[in-house]
């Protein structure tokens, strides 16, 4: 067994490994990167190396310094986690020649499965279907659209290093075939080093099922069941569930024997997931994982085995800790990811500073931040998994819907409001699910249904948490000495909560005592009383209704969880109406909406431009997105040099309208 491993990764599977490690006596260390300082995996792991900048491509996915890393502290081992070097074949060879143990599997099998052309070259070798397309990557744009000029769209651009949803694009317009291979190619280099790309055909509203296996890298693999991971958005997965419910039993069987079939043709060591896609009864092979999955725990609850702990013995010892027959599964399991981004537009990554966190303790939950931690343009914005596991499938998502409910982030938007969405959802309650739910969810209709007293309670728990500051200097917050000791509210609103895009204008005074509140909402008024315990759990009490929530807030943010609902809305000031209008009075000002870096700059001073153009694409958290013009006119200013980091709400560009 191996003496003390380096995690070279971060975030919650940084954490969830060293949990495993400390639990089988290996000592354990990881590395940071200069953003990373203050980082959860950092403080939790207790000893980390500095690997340089922020940027992956200065830290994270630098070989020689994660080496220098592992032999700083004495590793024998090292453990990539998934993403940045977890498929790199020449990371675990370099490894090799230092004397230093990958985590995985053979520098040859990671080279063959870490791209994604050269898998489905060994999948044909070894009779597995895969998906119609090219098999040879290219980082030529002429060769690339020539491919995608002999098939019919919609096409999918793969990165041919990538994996977790990045680099690939879906082609729909001939128009556009340039501008979206050049996009892929970027975010490919960006997040793997390697701008080469793959073309398949794309399959729509297919679903998307995978298999865990384990080898000893002797020939000797097993299958340990299998996951639905159909519900996606932005090719990235949101929703997992083990083991797969929707198959027919001929098609399930064959699903898993070619997994374990392509692993032992490879002589795979350690954990891998084989991917398919699956549509109108027919498999094709998509790609192989060949490393651990975000997704795992599923797999841990139904087969109550740690993976983590599997992996490195089947490393270490070149057996396999368990037969085939050893491996039964129980229950169903559901994991869902809670993100950093906004739903409502597009799912872009939101940064900022975790200003208050709660994180429910009814299910397991695996997390990679805390509360005080910011959310960087750096890295994936995924805050926490949360797992829930029950007897059938409507167990478990009923447990799952109520973890959720008990959950409350502030200082960031998030996607937790869409997860409640997706939880009650008729197709996925049915489990008539595919690829293309998501999209069909969001194309449909937007918030989630809200309880009726949500937004009252999120006010006036703000509010009450406030009763025993002096308002007198504070613009707009002067309803507190106006509805002193009276039953009804100021009539001039106080505060704006802010959700889903949706204003909510709040009034409120005392009614008979400071933990006595008349909260009005979009002139809904309603009566609430409050009562603190010492778990940190307040009372609400209104309409007859008796509720206790966990509150979280801050200065700019009210939420709360509780068993019924919970709420995170952004508070602001109220601004009257003249102040609005100087607001957004048509400076010409073009703002970036988030904190990111300027990868490519398309107008130039002077230019006259139309409402839409596309001036500038910058890129955050791995993605791209386009700052348009918000309307016709000349640019008068550039602010956004390509390569520079810009701040969210930085001027980026300045348009005159072109009535001017």
């Amino acid at each position: 067994m191996f003496r003390k491993i380096l995690v070279a990764n971060r975030g919650e599977i940084a954490c969830r490994i060293a949990r495993t490690c400390r639990r089988l006596g290996i000592e354990v260390a990881t590395v940071h990167s200069a953003a990373d300082r203050t980082a959860l995996h950092v403080r939790e792991i207790g000893e980390s190396v500095e690997i340089g900048a922020a940027a992956a491509g200065d830290s994270y996915l630098v070989i020689e310094r994660i080496i220098e890393a592992a032999r700083r502290v004495g590793a024998d081992a090292v453990h990539p986690g998934y993403g940045f070097l977890a498929e790199n074949g020449d990371f675990a060879e370099a490894l090799k020649e230092h004397g230093i143990a990958f985590i995985g599997p053979s520098p040859q099998v990671l080279r063959d499965f870490g791209n994604k052309a050269s898998a489905k070259q060994v999948a044909r070798r070894a009779g597995v279907p895969v998906v119609p397309g090219t098999d040879e990557p290219s980082a030529s744009v002429e060769d690339i659209a020539a491919a995608v000029a002999t098939m019919r769209l919609p096409v999918l651009l793969k990165a041919a290093a990538g994996g977790g949803g990045k680099g690939m694009r879906v082609v729909t317009n001939a128009a556009t075939v340039r501008a979206d291979i050049a996009a892929a190619m970027r975010e490919g280099k960006s997040s793997f080093g390697d701008p080469r790309l793959i073309v398949e055909q794309f399959l729509p509203d297919a679903r998307h099922i995978e298999v865990q296996i384990l080898g000893d890298g002797q020939g000797n693999v097993i299958h340990l069941f299998d996951r639905e991971c159909s519900l996606q958005r932005r090719h990235q997965k949101v929703i997992e569930e083990a083991p797969v419910l929707s198959l027919e039993p001929a098609l399930r069987a064959e699903i898993l024997a070619h997994a374990v079939r392509l692993g032992a043709k490879v002589r795979y060591a350690g954990l891998g997931t084989v991917e398919f896609i699956v549509k109108d009864g027919a498999a094709f092979f998509l790609e192989v994982n060949p490393r651990i999955q975000v997704e795992h725990p599923t797999t841990e609850l139904i087969t109550d085995l740690d993976l983590v702990e599997l992996q490195i013995r089947a490393v270490a010892t070149g057996r396999l800790p368990l037969s085939q027959a050893d491996v039964s599964a129980s229950g169903v399991a559901v994991e869902a990811r809670l993100y950093a981004e906004d739903a409502d537009k597009g799912f872009l990554p939101s940064t900022g500073t975790i200003e208050k966190l709660h994180l429910t303790d009814m299910v397991r939950v695996d997390a990679g931040v805390a509360a005080g931690m910011p959310i960087t343009p750096y890295y994936d914005p995924m805050i926490a998994k949360l797992i829930a596991i029950g007897a059938t499938r409507e167990e478990a998502y009923s447990r799952l819907a109520m973890a959720l409910r008990d959950c409350s982030v502030g200082g960031v938007t998030t996607n937790l409001g869409f997860l409640h969405r997706i939880v009650a959802e008729p197709a996925v309650l049915s489990n008539e699910v595919h690829t293309g739910t998501i999209d069909a969810m969001t194309a449909a209709s937007g918030e989630a249904v809200r309880h009726p007293l949500e937004v009252h309670i999120a006010a006036g728990l703000w509010l009450w948490a406030r009763k025993d500051r002096t308002w007198c200097g504070c613009e707009g917050l002067t309803a507190w000495r106006l509805g002193v000791g009276k039953s009804e509210p100021a009539t001039v609103p106080t505060l704006r909560l802010v959700a889903s895009g949706r204003n909510h204008e709040v009034t409120f005074g005392y009614a008979g005592g400071r933990d006595r509140l008349v909260v009005g909402v979009d002139g809904n008024v309603r009566t609430l009383d409050f009562h603190a315990h010492d778990n940190g759990t307040t009372m609400v009490s209104c309409d007859g209704l008796a509720i206790t929530v966990t509150p979280v807030l801050s200065d700019t943010f009210a939420g709360f969880a509780s068993a019924i609902a919970s709420s995170s809305f952004e508070v602001h000031p109220y601004l009257s109406g003249s102040l609005l209008a100087q607001a957004g009075a048509g400076d010409g000002q073009v703002r970036a909406p988030m904190m990111g870096r300027i990868v490519s700059v398309h107008a130039e001073q002077g230019q006259l431009i139309a409402a839409g153009d596309v001036l500038a694409v910058m890129e955050s958290m791995k993605m791209e997105l386009s700052i348009v013009a918000p309307f016709a006119g000349r640019v008068t200013a550039i602010e956004c040099p390509v390569g520079g980091t810009v701040e969210r709400d930085q001027v980026v560009f300045v348009v005159t309208p072109e009535s001017e």
